[in-house]
């Protein structure tokens, strides 16, 4: 018992919360049954983060469950907030299972963060990599090229598009030649082979040589070549995509959950909370995906993770982890 209410109480109210309902809402739930305020804020939380710190780290998970690891792998970090200031949460996903294999948080994307986030995924990465997906970070692409040589990265067209866009505005352009940019740019960055991509980037700088007024454009054109040939990795592989919306939608998920936490007020809140946010995801039904094979199956399921039909982390943690009372 923890007061007057069970570990299992904890247990559920931890589920609720970690699936983006407010703490008005969980209390709500919580009123309807017991006919009373069953906790304050701090007590749930406090509650929380001693259940956190019963479960293990990621990696020890997933040493206990041996996920298998498809070689193609997204890279990417969402910004948090810690005391009111930024830390960055960097992620590494299994893109065809879209398990989390590492995770770290730090203060900035540098190369020694990146160096960290791949220290821990090591022993799970280092036989097999077939491809990386970026949104193009010079501190990861440096890490990528030095400590994974010959293993083909792809940028994300859709990040370097949204880059171009805040310089000239795509969304809504009410100029001509902004509206011709766009529809340029576009040609280049989702062009349907290497050739035509090439060909229509030489065509906007033939263009801006015949616009030097345009403030502008010679920036955009700068962008499209900071790493272009990176842009087109997925010509020479067929197998990986342009794209890296995988981890967008996950950076999308986890942002959603985070901002009902209203940031962290001290380091170990972090770890705590990532730790729980992380272990949900990989235990949760993929109800809404595109892909049929993957339909409410859980990314340890298609990690090769055998598990019963009605699983998921609480299951988990009751069935292999020894709780205190």
């Amino acid at each position: 018992m923890i007061g007057m209410y069970t570990i299992k109480v904890i247990e559920h109210v931890t589920f609720m919360y970690l699936r983006s309902m407010s703490f008005n809402q969980v209390n709500a739930i919580l009123r309807s049954f017991y006919e009373r305020d069953v906790f304050t804020k701090a007590a749930l939380l406090d509650h929380i983060e001693q259940m956190a710190d019963r479960i293990p780290n990621h990696q020890a998970i997933s040493r206990w469950l041996q996920p298998k690891r498809s070689g193609y792998y997204a890279v990417d970090g969402t910004w948090i907030k810690y005391r009111g200031e930024d830390r960055v949460l960097l992620i590494l996903l299994d893109v065809q299972t879209l398990d989390t294999v590492a995770y770290l948080v730090a203060e900035d994307e540098t190369k020694e963060a990146y160096t960290a986030l791949f220290a821990l995924a090591e022993s799970e990465i280092s036989v097999g990599k077939k491809g990386f997906f970026c949104d193009g970070d010079p501190a990861l692409l440096a890490v990528l090229q030095e400590r994974h040589q010959g293993v083909p990265i792809q940028i994300c067209v859709f990040h370097k598009y949204a880059r171009l866009g805040q310089l000239i505005p795509f969304r809504h352009p009410k100029k001509a030649i902004d509206r011709e940019i766009k529809e340029r740019v576009e040609k280049i960055l989702f062009a349907d082979s290497k050739d035509n991509a090439v060909s229509a980037l030489h065509e906007l700088e033939a263009f801006a040589k015949e616009n030097q007024r345009h403030k502008k454009l010679n920036e955009v054109i700068g962008v499209i070549h900071r790493n272009f040939d990176l842009l087109l990795t997925h010509f020479e592989h067929s197998e990986m995509s342009p794209y890296n919306n995988v981890l967008e939608g996950f950076n999308h998920i986890i942002k959603r959950r985070i901002r009902l936490m209203k940031g962290f007020k001290k380091d170990i809140n972090i770890d705590r909370w990532i730790k729980l946010l992380l272990l949900d995801w990989r235990f949760h039904q993929l109800k809404e995906s595109a892909f049929d094979s993957r339909k409410n199956k859980m990314p340890l399921e298609l990690a090769g993770v055998k598990l019963p039909e009605i699983y998921n982390w609480l299951t988990f943690v009751r069935k292999n982890y020894k709780k205190s009372t």
